[in-house]
């Protein structure tokens, strides 16, 4: 279970490299996508690794045109996602596929599951020296009410599911002075700070009536966070929070994000949201 938390534990970090002279022409509204993240991002580099975090296989990718690719959801992702909204005629090309040419130069995804492909994910700085100007923070979500957390909760302590939740929000709440602090000392840098936490409060109002606490899917067994391959599937995935027993749906996906672009509420993002930043 430790093994499985420390997936959620890691940043999500979305570099929208403005000063790149070579990009690819088109209509997106920045030029160039790079992801950094972890199994939320993840749209592939795990497939070939030796590790027990990756997900080419029914019924993962259910409702993906292109089946399991190695997504942790039943379709889209947030890295997906976020590229449909910024305008990519394409999604952002997995590292472990070699994109090669210009290709690279719109942008290559090196999200991977439990872990991260680059040691540089979760530097700032080492990113900033990178040419990464623009630059997205996604801060943890309410960890305690996971359904992985909710059924390993209910055998610890009733309790638990608040303590972690609180931690998490302190977390976040020192992420907003980190994001502060860089844009003022780093010469034109800007970065924001996407608060999930804010809007998983205001999720009672997603697709209305909401599956919040538990997965759309079978899982594999107690303490196991993956679909089972052979396990039932939910039909009304619209109205389900997750997938499995860590990661959102599509559905979800879509709802976090569509408030990430475009804030519906002033704690969304901070200081501005991402159809804001794109401008810059």
């Amino acid at each position: 279970m430790a093994c499985q938390l420390k997936t959620l534990l890691m940043l999500l970090v979305f570099l929208l490299i403005s000063n790149l002279q070579h990009c690819v022409n088109g209509r997106p509204q920045v030029p160039c996508l790079f992801i950094f993240g972890d199994s939320l991002s993840d749209n592939g580099n795990n497939n070939n690794l030796v590790t027990m975090a990756k997900v080419n296989y029914q019924p993962y990718g259910i409702d993906f045109p292109a089946g399991p690719t190695g997504r942790f959801t039943n379709g889209r992702n947030i890295g997906d996602i976020i590229a449909e909204l910024l305008g990519f005629e394409n999604y952002i090309p997995a590292f472990a596929t070699a994109p090669k040419g210009f290709e690279i130069l719109r942008g290559v995804n090196y999200a991977s599951g439990s872990a991260g492909i680059r040691n540089e994910s979760g530097q700032h700085l080492t990113l900033y020296r990178y040419g990464a100007r623009k630059v997205v923070l996604y801060g943890l979500g309410q960890l305690g009410s996971i359904p992985a957390v909710l059924s390993l909760c209910g055998i610890i302590s009733s309790s638990c599911e608040d303590s972690l939740n609180k931690v998490v929000q302190l977390f976040n709440d020192r992420l907003i002075s980190l994001v502060a602090d860089l844009n003022k000392n780093l010469w034109k840098a800007k970065f924001i700070l996407v608060n999930t936490t804010s809007m998983e409060y205001a999720s009672s109002t997603f697709q209305g009536s909401t599956v919040t606490n538990a997965s759309c899917c079978e899982l594999l067994g107690f303490g196991q966070f993956q679909c089972s391959p052979s396990g039932y599937v939910c039909h009304n995935r619209s109205q389900y929070m997750f997938w499995d027993a860590v990661h959102p749906t599509e559905a979800a996906y879509e709802f976090y994000m569509g408030r990430a672009y475009r804030a519906q509420s002033p704690t969304d993002a901070y200081p501005f949201d991402i159809s804001y930043l794109a401008k810059l």
